[in-house]
């Protein structure tokens, strides 16, 4: 019986010691992992002043470029409102499809001349593009048999849907002031092109700046033109 009792003495001693020992040696590996960890950060913040860390998804990525423009009620509203009833290039169709269309002649080219846009805009402000869209609408208006395309492109920069959209709001928008100059929403058609045909190849803000525009095809359909 005493045997037994030494026995269990010494067992209940060990497991005693033995968690004592387990537990003060995860507290010390506990303790020298956080002292790593601050020492990395420290190492790190003194290489680096301006370190810090990130709170937002938005600062681990950066700023991201928009896939498109949204579209507000009002630009939705003015988009299907007078809509051309005829259909541009349908068989038996009495409008042809774009590429019956041309560039302005010569003699034409002083009156439809090209809109051009500050970066992401897409509505002609300047003075002398709001003069040229009044000229356009009066020949439209003494021209009935004159159909227009109005093309809307972009600069190279931005994703391709942002493009896109943004060249239809611009198309949109000079199509919806030739009709409040006058025009008829029969002769008018859009066009957005995006960034795919720029009118100068190049880079910078000089090349950027011609190709943000809204230019013109026409058709006749007396042949006169």
């Amino acid at each position: 019986m005493r045997h037994y009792r030494f026995l269990s003495l010494i067992a209940v001693s060990l497991i005693t010691s033995g968690c004592t020992t387990t537990l003060a040696n995860m507290w010390e590996s506990t303790k020298t992992g956080i002292r790593g960890a601050s020492y990395a950060s420290k190492s790190l913040i003194s290489k680096d002043p301006n370190s810090r860390l990130v709170s937002t998804t938005a600062e681990f990525f950066g700023s991201l470029e928009p896939e498109f423009i949204p579209l507000n009620d009002q630009d939705i509203q003015s988009y299907i409102v007078s809509q051309a009833k005829e259909v541009p290039g349908l068989p038996g169709g009495a409008i042809p499809g774009i590429n019956a269309f041309h560039s302005p002649s010569k003699a034409l080219s002083s009156t439809f001349t090209k809109i051009y846009f500050n970066t992401d805009q897409h509505t002609p402000k300047d003075k002398d593009n709001l003069l040229a869209i009044h000229k356009m609408a009066v020949f439209l208006k003494k021209h009935p048999s004159v159909y227009l395309f109005i093309e809307g492109h972009t600069d190279e920069r931005a994703p391709e849907a942002y493009n896109l959209s943004l060249g239809t709001k611009r198309s949109n928008c000079v199509r919806n002031l030739l009709i409040k100059e006058g025009a008829s929403p029969e002769q008018l058609y859009t066009i957005s092109y995006g960034r795919e045909r720029p009118e100068t190849i190049g880079h910078s803000e000089k090349s950027w700046s011609k190709n943000r525009r809204v230019a013109f095809k026409l058709y006749d359909k007396e042949g006169k033109l």
